[in-house]
């Protein structure tokens, strides 16, 4: 008897808890006439909550104002905080039914409005709500705001459907967007129950500006799941029978955090067409056979062109603009240099070249063969604005090492001079200027490069190689030069000159040195202004 009464006193308690618990959720999650309803009790924090500081504002189920309600156009939503979704169980007590609860859960929460709207992607229902934070509660990075109404007493006609989320977030200076894609999962799916041959995760994908990003719930604690394998595949377009859906890419992500959301990013700029994500939870049980793998398909995300329209327009407005700057400073520092820079303006005009690069090597058996030679090389550069290279310049370099000269000069040069020197038996050292130069360093440089102009025979640059006499040049000429041309100074002076300068013309070889660009300038200013007194006085005549 004592059994029966506690049985029947047990019972009527949990009656009477779950028609509280219902009466509770139904006055803040069901329809009701009131414009705006209290959301304290779903704030959480480490403030104490006084006095009414959250209100939500009802709109009327699938009303026109909250079908077209504007959210406005994407971007990024850094200044929002953390937007969550998970779906649960709601126990209805002693009913038989359960129902798939969808939580939304605002976390770092930095914004004092919150306005949102849940539709499926046929656009036939909706669901709007718009909480309002007070400025005199202060908000928080811990301040966490949950928010699972969205059908909580329907009977699973929504499950594995596909939704869509907006919401924008306001904090008072500036709103910040964004929209998620999802699945209602069905029920099965969330039993504590579920096996690991059962389970589908639940997924929703955040859509950004240039990044599709795909969030995917951690499992139940009693599963063994590894890892996730994820596809990004592109859909057919509508009306389109003859063609195959395309794999984007294919990545695989391990479990490192079973209580944490897990993301994998897609950047689709530049792309369009129907996207969407295929995740395959892996586990002990189908490793070796990914028949028993659960598979679970993402909504398709209709990605166009016309949302890149905007960032396409400005990327070509500050690409045009670079290119217009450029081309303008080109312009400008064509007329400075062609109307300021005359030795330019003149170089211009008369399209001179590069000067010829000329080596020269000689043999220093005499002192007074090696001064005419050093007088030949300063002739030579000042006079016709060649490029002389002299065994005297590796004291200029920084390294002063005559092989690294040597093997740079005979790099750079175009023309390989030899000035035959004196025979050895003219050199009786009969004064101190027919001595001979030792002077250390500088010794042997003419044997140094003769042996590396030999190895430049079979090369695909050959040197042009010359032979020149002096009126006292007697001596041998070395196997390296000796089938190169052959000029005898003073007689072929403009033989070797024209050869050098590779046939140019006088006025181009007399531009070349600054006194011939001198001699010309004032050459063309006295043809302007003599010039034209001379056309007059010939119409006067």
């Amino acid at each position: 008897m004592m059994r029966f009464i506690f049985c029947y006193f047990l019972l009527i308690f949990l009656c009477r808890y779950a028609a509280a618990h219902q009466n509770k959720y139904s006055k803040f999650c069901k329809e009701n006439d009131r414009k705006s309803i209290s959301c304290n009790s779903q704030l959480s924090g480490q403030q104490p909550i006084e006095s009414n500081v959250c209100t939500v504002e009802h709109y009327a189920p699938d009303s026109p104002k909250c079908k077209y309600m504007d959210f406005g156009p994407f971007q990024t939503n850094t200044h929002i905080g953390g937007v969550s979704l998970k779906p649960y169980l709601l126990d209805e007590g002693l009913s038989s039914t359960n129902f798939t609860v969808l939580n939304i859960t605002f976390t770092n929460i930095k914004w004092k409005t919150m306005k949102f709207r849940f539709q499926p992607t046929n656009y036939q229902s909706n669901h709007c709500r718009n909480i309002i934070l007070s400025n005199d509660f202060p908000i928080d990075d811990q301040s966490i705001l949950y928010y699972d109404c969205y059908w909580s007493f329907t009977d699973g006609d929504y499950n594995n459907t596909s939704h869509i989320l907006d919401f924008i977030a306001n904090d008072g200076t500036e709103e910040n967007r964004g929209q998620y894609y999802f699945n209602i999962p069905t029920v099965q799916m969330l039993s504590p129950n579920v096996t690991e041959n059962e389970w589908k995760p639940f997924l929703y994908i955040e859509t950004l500006p240039s990044v599709l990003r795909l969030h995917i719930m951690p499992p139940p604690v009693q599963l063994k799941i590894s890892g996730y394998k994820i596809e990004i595949r592109k859909g057919c377009a509508k009306g389109v029978t003859d063609c195959h859906d395309e794999l984007v890419k294919r990545s695989s992500v391990l479990m490192k955090n079973y209580t944490q959301e897990i993301t994998s990013d897609f950047y689709y700029l530049g792309s369009s067409g129907l996207f969407y994500f295929v995740v395959t939870p892996t586990h002990e049980q189908c490793s070796n056979n990914e028949n028993k793998c659960q598979v679970v398909v993402s909504p398709k995300i209709s990605i166009s062109n016309e949302v890149h329209k905007y960032w396409n327009i400005c990327i070509a407005s500050v690409t045009a603009l670079v290119v217009a700057t450029l081309f303008a400073y080109y312009v400008l520092l064509r007329l400075i240099r062609r109307y300021w820079c005359k030795d330019y303006a003149l170089a211009e005009v008369q399209d001179i070249p590069a000067p010829t690069k000329v080596l020269v090597i000689y043999s220093p058996t005499s002192r007074l063969h090696a001064e005419c030679v050093s007088s030949f090389v300063n002739y030579l550069r000042s006079e016709y604005g060649f490029d002389v290279m002299h065994e005297a310049d590796i004291c200029c370099t920084p390294h002063g090492d005559p092989y690294i000269w040597a093997e740079d000069a005979l790099k750079a040069a175009t023309h390989v001079l030899y000035i035959v020197g004196p025979g050895d038996e003219s050199n009786l050292y009969k004064s101190i200027y027919e001595k001979p130069i030792v002077s250390g360093a500088h010794k042997d440089v003419d044997i140094l490069l003769l042996s590396m102009l030999r190895a430049y025979r079979a090369s695909r640059h050959p040197k042009d190689i010359s032979n020149v006499f002096f009126e006292h040049s007697n001596g041998a000429i070395p196997m390296e030069t000796k089938h190169g041309n052959v000029f005898f100074l003073l007689k072929d002076w403009q033989k070797l000159i024209s050869h050098l300068s590779k046939n140019m013309l006088p006025k181009k070889q007399i531009m070349r040195t600054e006194k011939g660009r001198c001699f010309l300038d004032d050459l063309t200013k006295a043809k302007k202004l003599l010039g034209s007194k001379c056309e007059k006085e010939k119409i006067l005549v």
